[in-house]
């Protein structure tokens, strides 16, 4: 996957996603939440974009947006590091 490195973004834009989803390289985000969510992005997303990905309640992390066209849609290449699990009791 992808490597974090320095960056100083100041705010990333939310993208829903689902693990379900996983393609060669990344999550689609082709679900209705995910559409939705670029629908917030002003001037729409673009590749390479730094962007965080939520599953509600499960787990979020950082990603690299990419536009793949074999499968028509947007790809989220995530930062496994940045993962965020949400609601876990260890």
């Amino acid at each position: 996957m992808i490597e974090a490195d320095n960056r100083s973004d100041l705010f990333m834009h939310r993208i829903y996603f689902d693990t379900n989803e996983a393609v060669e390289g990344g999550y689609g985000l082709w679900l209705a939440a995910s559409k939705m969510d670029f629908n917030r992005i002003p001037n729409g997303p673009k590749n390479g974009m730094h962007i965080g990905i939520y599953m509600t309640g499960e787990l979020e992390m950082e990603a690299i947006l990419f536009f793949m066209p074999e499968y028509a849609a947007w790809i989220a290449r995530p930062i496994l590091q940045t993962t965020k699990y949400l609601g876990w009791v260890a």
